[in-house]
């Protein structure tokens, strides 16, 4: 009779399997964030997380697939399975009956700790974009959902119910990625400094 597999080697193969694909996002994230999308390659992540380039295509995929996973990763953080909206400090932006002031403070504080995890990312999708059409896909999709976000930030701070094109796609620009990219990385500011300037530039905004 051929031998009988233990019921337990499936789970504890897949809990390996499960923190060897962490190991290669987390290398990942500061790889693409450190050197961008062309100063990173797929042997570089693995040797950071100490696999073989091999192992990185079987778990995640190539260059590519490694990007739009770790940024997945990276966006995700501690609350993987809540839409980004409803996330603790993100919520009170969009809770009903908010003022201009708590919600310029959480949309700036939810902006703040997307961008500390995943900022320089969506920079490197950028860069990533017109060399695949997935990271152009994914690039794409998540301005849209940003622009969507600042619509309903501002419909909700109106009396009217409304959304002024023209305040939404200032409120879209300057709480892009881009921006905070250049005050915390090319002029130096803490992240702190950054989300008061941010609270302190919306609230008028959306207190019309």
């Amino acid at each position: 009779m051929p031998p009988v597999k233990r019921r337990y080697e499936a789970p504890i193969r897949r809990e390996q399997s499960a923190l060897t694909r962490r190991r290669i996002l987390d290398a990942a994230v500061t790889a693409f964030s450190a050197s961008g999308w062309a100063g990173t390659t797929v042997a570089d992540v693995a040797r950071a997380a100490g696999v073989t380039p091999q192992a990185v295509h079987l778990s995640v995929g190539a260059k590519p697939a490694l990007l739009l996973a770790a940024v997945a990763h990276a966006v995700a953080g501690d609350e993987p399975d809540v839409p980004l909206r409803e996330r603790r400090a993100f919520a009170p932006a969009f809770a009903p009956g908010g003022t201009a002031a708590t919600r310029a403070a959480a949309f700036a504080a939810g902006s703040r700790a997307v961008y500390e995890r995943a900022g320089a990312l969506f920079l490197v999708l950028a860069q990533a974009a017109p060399a695949d059409q997935a990271t152009a896909d994914l690039w794409r999709s998540a301005r849209e959902a940003r622009l969507a976000d600042c619509r309903d930030l501002v419909r909700l701070a109106s009396p009217s119910g409304t959304a002024d094109d023209r305040t939404v796609d200032v409120v879209f620009v300057l709480s892009g990625p881009g921006v905070y990219a250049d005050l915390t990385g090319d002029r130096g500011w803490p992240g702190d400094a950054y989300q008061r300037w941010l609270t302190a530039v919306l609230e008028p905004l959306l207190s019309g």
